[in-house]
């Protein structure tokens, strides 16, 4: 799905309300979306969105690091890597990430699962019209309840420990 579409999506939900949102101002939204999202899926072990990296000693953990998938024998201090073992040169380290910024609308959602990015764009519609002091409980909730659905769904249950 193009964010094109989305935005879209998103600006037309507002247009009852006498609202149009800008579409810097939607990716913003978006973007939002998409990082509670993607701490949800993380939160419930979902495997697509684990990395891999190398790291030595001293390195900086990337930009869209949420938490290690497992324990390693380094301790972590703003963002910097130190390992705790000196003969260790390298260490292959799996983590849940952030799946990343929309930039522009001619970028691709960052999911390629139908189900996640309507949560996402759900999720971007609420914080939108919520913005906008439009009373949003009710679609909150149903929120609430599709992204835990899609959350358990997609996880089903795999370790990736």
């Amino acid at each position: 799905m193009l964010v094109e579409e989305a935005v879209n999506r998103i600006k037309a939900s507002g247009r009852g309300t006498g609202h149009d949102w800008g579409v810097d101002r939607v990716i913003d939204f978006l973007n939002t979306s998409l990082l509670q999202v993607s701490a949800l899926l993380a939160a419930n072990r979902y495997p697509p969105i684990v990395k891999t990296i190398e790291l030595e000693d001293g390195d900086d953990l990337p930009d869209n690091y949420l938490f290690s998938c497992g324990t390693y024998p380094i301790r972590i201090t703003n963002g910097a890597v130190e390992f705790l073992d000196p003969d260790i040169e390298k260490i292959q380290f799996r983590y849940f990430c952030n799946v990343g910024r929309i930039v522009k609308t001619s970028d691709t959602m960052p999911f390629t699962n139908d189900a996640i990015n309507e949560v996402v764009i759900k999720g971007a519609v609420l914080l939108a019209l919520n913005e906008n002091a439009v009373h949003i409980a009710q679609d909150s909730q149903l929120v609430t309840a599709l992204q835990q659905a899609v959350a358990g769904g997609l996880a089903g249950g795999l370790a990736t420990e």
